[in-house]
């Protein structure tokens, strides 16, 4: 009877573990409004492509092609089961995040003395946990990216057995058609650099039926895009990819980072890991053939994007499981001082964090992150006390618990502080003001209000535009008129209603194009309406 109970309680730890990633992972998806940039532009296009046409992403009426489809069409498939809403565009994301939890719990069950870390290690990096609840193509890639590279090493484990390989092909197709030719380059660059350093080659055939494999799932929808689209090789590819990289782009829809940036993001982005991947790469243990593996994959994106001329924080996500994996194979072998060590650098650093945040340039957000930091302290002060014998299994329940604290703050600021980063609430008073023949301007810029165009489900303009998300479907569907020169504007004030939707420090402005009323103002931005038959003056 005890060795029963025993029993189940050995599987009842990790079922508790399972339970709360999922309630982490799922639960908080409906509660945010969406995000304007990223997530007010994506789960906008996926809701026109939706509308109209499939195969061809759209933003605001007109194509949209800096990414590939495949993240549309599992947010459409996603509106199609649940409905259109913020729900189901995160889902996909979600649902991502998991699957590559378990893509790198199963790489680990074979490998690692304790498969379980890991998994753990990943789902509680703040970087992972964030990007798993946004409506972005990111955690997509990142799932694919993963089955690529673990694929690819357990067939240089086993290469009698070349369906790992092309498995591997097969998740790098996928993943172009996910975030485009990155899918592809960063992969072929980590096999490359691996093979050379241990001395491997790949035996010919299956080499060529795994590329075959590749271009039969990758090539269809480009050929297709490039024969229906005009200027889809030229915009796709040469400005979205090489212009990017090299900082040519133009319009330049993006600042140059500075060179520490990437690392910064890297190491923040693994919290509250960061004091055991110092420790991980400092050990004395010689690494191994699967170390030198994940240290190259997680080489290779920090290399690739700080040589790049434009990167975002989230770009450095795909190389989280390899870190994860890399400190998974090191913990096991952390005890006494060591351990006590980690957790006390652990302490200072959320000391640390808790002091910055008063230096954070936006006020609301500061108590949410002081006590975010104090919540992760005093979840690793109890995993610190706890006896050595069970600090293996407190430890990660202290980790989710932590990110229970910041994912529930985090809820807090954003339900709090909506106005701050969603037009949810501006396009919630705009709304019944409308009529059929209403035009709804954005002053500037497009995205910084993105998601208005998802929640009002109608065409926005934009006048006197400094941006160039709208740029390629203007150019070329110039019948669209979605940007239009104040001086039109004018005209248009005159004879119809016209709403004008942007920041507050720029409503004294618009007067010259007519006369306008406030009907909502929310954080930094307000929604006016015209008056009609009111002439503006002069000058």
């Amino acid at each position: 009877m005890r060795r029963m109970s025993s029993l189940l309680k050995r599987r009842r730890w990790p079922a508790i573990l399972v339970f709360a990633v999922l309630v982490l992972t799922l639960v908080p998806l409906a509660l945010r409004p969406l995000f304007n940039l990223n997530e007010g532009l994506y789960a906008e296009a996926a809701r026109e492509m939706l509308a109209h046409n499939p195969l061809i992403p759209r933003l605001d009426g007109m194509p949209y092609l800096e990414k590939p489809p495949i993240f549309y069409w599992l947010v459409m498939l996603s509106y199609k089961i649940f409905g259109i809403g913020k729900f189901a565009a995160r889902l996909p994301s979600a649902l991502a995040a998991l699957g590559t939890l378990l893509v790198v719990a199963r790489f680990a069950k074979d490998r690692l003395p304790e498969p379980a870390w890991p998994a753990v290690i990943l789902c509680s990096s703040i970087g992972f946990y964030m990007m798993s609840q946004l409506a972005m193509f990111d955690m997509t890639f990142t799932l694919f990216h993963t089955v690529t590279l673990l694929a690819f090493y357990a067939y240089i484990e086993r290469p009698e057995r070349s369906s790992r390989l092309m498995l591997a092909a097969g998740a790098a197709a996928l993943a172009c058609l996910t975030k485009g030719l990155i899918g592809i380059v960063l992969p072929g660059f980590i096999v490359i650099v691996f093979l050379a350093l241990e001395r491997r080659t790949i035996p010919w055939r299956p080499f060529l039926v795994a590329w075959l494999l590749f271009l039969v799932i990758a090539l269809p929808w480009h050929i297709w895009m490039a024969l229906h689209v005009p200027g889809f090789f030229d915009r796709y590819i040469i400005q979205e990819h090489f212009d990017r990289f090299l900082g040519t782009l133009k319009p330049m829809d993006y600042r140059r980072p500075p060179v520490y940036y990437n690392l910064e993001h890297l190491v923040f982005g693994v919290f509250p890991w960061t004091p055991f991947l110092f420790a991980a790469l400092i050990r004395r243990r010689p690494f191994d053939r699967l170390d030198r593996f994940l240290l190259i994959w997680a080489g290779a994106y920090l290399l690739f994007f700080t040589l790049s001329k434009t990167s975002s924080a989230y770009y450095m996500l795909p190389a989280f499981p390899a870190l994860a994996l890399f400190v998974g194979r090191a913990l096991p072998d952390l005890e006494g001082r060591s351990l006590t060590r980690l957790l006390g650098a652990f302490a200072f650093l959320c000391l640390v964090a808790a002091i910055g945040a008063l230096r954070v340039p936006h006020p609301p957000m500061r108590p949410y992150l002081i006590g975010a930091a104090l919540a992760y302290l005093g979840f690793f002060i109890v995993a610190l006390k706890a006896p050595r014998p069970r600090w293996g299994r407190i430890l990660p329940f202290a980790a989710l618990a932590s990110q229970a604290g910041f994912a529930s703050l985090f809820l807090a600021f954003s339900i709090a502080h909506p106005n701050h980063y969603a037009s949810k609430n501006l396009a919630r008073v705009v709304l019944p003001h409308l009529t059929p023949r209403s035009y709804v301007f954005v002053a500037h810029h497009y995205e910084d209000l993105s998601s208005l165009d998802f929640y009002l489900h109608r065409p926005i303009y934009v006048f006197d535009p400094r941006q160039g998300d709208l740029y390629y479907g203007i150019r070329h569907n110039p019948q669209a008129h979605r940007l239009i020169t104040g001086r039109a504007l004018t005209d248009l004030v005159k004879h119809h209603r016209v709403f004008i939707v942007g920041p507050a420090s720029d409503e004294r402005s618009w007067a010259r194009y007519g006369h306008f009323h406030v009907i909502a103002s929310k954080g930094p931005d307000v929604a006016v309406e015209n008056d009609l038959g009111h002439v503006p003056p002069k000058g």
